[in-house]
């Protein structure tokens, strides 16, 4: 059984060191998803990560501004690639002379002010975890998942989306719950485990301390 839900998902990316090569090329490389759990009970398969339609149109804003009648918001363009177990993306920013806001906000990641990136994503596909496969069955993982867009946020500053994502995930779990519920005892086996989860709408903040 298909599942439709429209709700957006917020979680939060690191900046990985920057390196010499890294600060002459105005260059920042960012590990925006494993396949860690997150604190919302969901894991993101590294091998379900669908890029094309980014590879497309591969540019980076700042604070998620794309509706901004201000071209500045968007500081850069990004190449995004899957490097064993994490997925990473590597912004090049747009020069101090064509993009005063690019040139800010990369100076700020340069001193550290600013460590924190978003992704925005759509999931396509997902299950609850299946113990036979060594998952954890109290745990949604997603299996395909397209990369929509993804910006440099502020650090520390989203009380109001990190709301939202709890909120929201304890919306989608209770959804699948109801369509799926789980067995009244830990042995017993879940039936519905391979059922598919489609068309979520989502944005992705993955928060990774490294």
């Amino acid at each position: 059984m298909e599942i439709e839900i429209n709700k957006p998902v917020i979680r939060e990316a690191v900046v990985r060191a920057l390196s010499d090569s890294n600060k002459e090329n105005r260059e920042a490389e960012f590990v925006i998803s494993t396949e860690a759990p997150d604190t919302y009970g969901t894991v993101f398969k590294i091998g379900g990560w669908d890029l094309k339609r980014y590879e497309n149109n591969p540019i980076v804003f700042y604070a998620h501004k794309s509706y901004s009648d201000n071209p500045d918001m968007i500081i850069g363009t990004s190449t995004v690639r899957v490097d064993g177990n994490q997925l990473i993306a590597v912004v090049k920013f747009e020069s101090a002379e064509d993009n005063p806001v690019a040139e800010k906000v990369w100076r700020k990641v340069q001193n550290g002010t600013l460590r924190m990136a978003s992704i925005g994503a759509n999931p396509k596909k997902g299950h609850w975890g299946d113990e036979k496969l060594g998952e954890d069955r109290e745990l949604i993982y997603f299996d395909e998942q397209e990369l929509l867009e993804w910006s440099i946020v502020p650090l520390g500053s989203n009380p109001e989306a990190l709301k939202r994502e709890a909120q929201t995930i304890e919306e989608i779990r209770g959804i699948i719950k109801k369509e799926f519920p789980a067995p009244a005892e830990p042995s017993e086996a879940r039936s519905d485990n391979n059922k598919e989860l489609n068309a979520f709408d989502a944005q992705l903040i993955i928060n990774q301390n490294l």
